[in-house]
Formats: structure tokens, sequence, C-alpha cells
């Protein structure tokens, strides 16, 4: 039973990060006139095996919300 919980857990914790990815790459798709290479990195974080980011990511898509003026979550 406390295995089950773990995963239920994980599966919340997995659910709300993807769903924050989701809103922020949502937003900044929201942008008008993207640059080319922001809109592949963009494609990129799209398709990213986990909604968890990598410090490296992380610093990117925060980068790109900075520059656009979109606020991160």
């Amino acid at each position: 039973m406390e295995s089950l919980n773990l995963n239920n857990n994980l599966l919340e914790e997995e659910r709300a990060a993807a769903k924050k990815l989701h809103t922020r790459l949502r937003r900044l798709s929201e942008v008008p006139n993207l640059e080319e290479v922001v809109v592949s990195m963009f494609e990129l974080y799209a398709h990213l095996p986990t909604p968890y980011l990598t410090p490296i990511q992380e610093d990117l898509l925060s980068l790109m919300e900075k520059e656009y003026g979109v606020k991160s979550m």
C-alpha cells in the first residue's frame, strides 16, 4: 500500500511538472516573431521525454522567457 502511495505522489508530481512546462512553452509560443533558433529550441522542449528540465535546459528556457518578456512560473 505504501508503494502505491509513493507511485501516486510521483505521478502527481510528474503531472504538475508537465503542466507547468506546458504552460511555460505555450506562453512563449504566443510571442510574435520568435527567432528561428528559439522556435527550434521550443520544439525540442515540447518533445522532451520527461517533464523535468536539467539545470541547463531550465537556464535556457528562463533566458528565452526573459528575452521575450514572458514571466516564468
